[in-house]
């Protein structure tokens, strides 16, 4: 359960967003705080947002939209998320590709420097040195698909699960 006070409803708002108020984006300090008590909640109970306001203020019609305002924006910042996800893979996907055929020049041009070149120090040392550039190169796609998306999967499914709790509004 989350709990706020507020002496507005406007004060959960982007001031700066002209929109009609169910579409209107949440201000990014009040969606920052609800998004970090949900997180802390965990994951296996439904979420319960419950904001306390002056009598006056409950019963304005723009505080019976707060909820459809909420769950529509916390919807949004899901979505773009999920954006942000695929594009996390899809740049994934491009790095992997040129880290791969930077893996496979350099392990080319170390076969070529075994079978042609004198057995130097130099020699030795640059093969060395390609080989560890070529598995370098792969290291930013094995990043992104071992660990990076995690992050990004945990915003989804909690905004995902804010854009449908319980939102109650109380009179003070």
């Amino acid at each position: 359960m989350i709990e706020i006070k507020l002496d507005s409803p406007e004060q959960l708002l982007n001031s700066f967003d002209p929109s009609p108020f169910r579409s209107r984006d949440l201000d990014d300090s009040a969606a920052d705080y609800i998004v970090q008590c949900a997180d802390e909640a965990g994951s296996g109970e439904p979420l319960r947002l419950i904001i306390e306001l002056p009598p006056s203020e409950a019963a304005r019609d723009l505080t019976r939209e707060l909820p459809a305002a909420l769950h529509n924006s916390f919807s949004y910042r899901a979505d773009r998320t999920r954006h942000e996800l695929r594009e996390l893979f899809r740049m994934g996907r491009l790095s992997l590709a040129i880290g791969l055929i930077v893996l496979a020049a350099c392990m080319l041009v170390i076969q070529f420097l075994e079978r042609s070149a004198e057995r130097t120090t130099l020699v030795r040392m640059t093969e060395q040195g390609l080989f560890i550039v070529g598995w370098v190169a792969i290291w930013r796609p094995f990043e992104i698909f071992f660990y990076d998306w995690w992050p990004l999967k945990h915003r989804i499914n909690l905004l995902d699960r804010l854009s449908t709790m319980t939102v109650d509004i109380r009179k003070r």
